[in-house]
């Protein structure tokens, strides 16, 4: 098994007018939950696309199981993004595909197996029992475009544990849901971080779908690395201020952590 520390140095993603990303040096070891935040543009999905090895840098390079993705091969890099679950925003996947659930949760075995090998018993075993861990039995061959939003954002984590992989990369996972299902995956999460051991990265608007086991929080500005840090430290006002314009204030709720503007907050003290 491999040790599953990432690790990025001197990073450096330039875009036509701007730096889209500079990173001196990032390390994430094993069993690590980090939670990404930062204002749009920040730099965020450049960030995970990066550490995937969906993207390459400019300059730099980015060591996972002491392999530098930046100078692998195609084939190699390829076979290393196995270890990988990378769960890409909701607009990047084609969620018309006419695919049933399980196909779609069987492509997360595909991707472990030798170019056009068959999946064995072992392999639909797999599936089958991930679609039951996440309660998705009953939804298997229903077509992925006929599930909400919640249901497919579950089919695709599904998929991506499907390849057992040693990190789990998600891009906004509860992006565009309502509070229920934010809740859920958010929940979802945290247990296969707590139950698999698997290292997580997670990009995030929302600061409150972080879970409570998410012990570390990386701040993004302007393409910048600003903070890295447990997230009482990151989420306080003074550092927050240095990517969020506005007076911002910190409230934890049961485990989770809100970032509210402080007249906001007065407003709802006053009611």
């Amino acid at each position: 098994m491999m040790d599953s520390s990432l690790i990025l140095s001197d990073v450096c993603v330039r875009g036509p007018r701007r730096t889209i990303l500079q990173i001196d040096r990032l390390e994430i070891p094993r069993g690590d939950f980090v939670g990404v935040i930062g204002t749009n543009g920040a730099g965020k999905t450049t960030l995970l696309k990066i550490c995937a090895g969906l993207i390459r840098p400019d300059s730099g390079s980015v060591t996972l199981d002491n392999n530098d993705l930046t100078r692998l091969s195609a084939w190699r890099k390829c076979a290393l993004r196995r270890h990988i679950g990378y769960i890409p925003q909701s607009a990047e996947y084609n969620a018309d595909l006419p695919f049933t659930v399980r196909e779609v949760v069987s492509m997360g075995r595909t991707s472990v197996r030798p170019l056009l090998a068959r999946l064995n018993a072992q392999d639909r075993a797999i599936v089958d029992r991930w679609l039951e861990t996440l309660g998705l039995s009953t939804r298997r061959d229903q077509t992925f475009r006929s599930l909400s939003g919640g249901e497919q954002q579950k089919v695709l984590i599904a998929r991506a544990m499907a390849q057992d992989p040693q990190i789990l990369m998600l891009d906004e996972p509860c992006a565009s849901l309502d509070f229920h299902w934010r809740h859920q995956i958010s929940e979802i999460v945290e247990r296969l971080h707590r139950d698999t051991g698997v290292t997580v990265l997670m990009v995030s608007h929302d600061t409150a779908v972080l879970p409570p086991t998410c012990r570390r929080v990386v701040l993004l500005g302007e393409g910048c690395l600003l903070g890295d840090g447990t997230p009482e430290a990151i989420l306080a006002p003074e550092i927050l201020g240095l990517a969020y314009r506005g007076d911002l204030i910190a409230a934890t709720f049961g485990g989770r952590r809100h970032i509210v503007g402080a007249r906001s907050a007065a407003r709802s003290c006053n009611i």
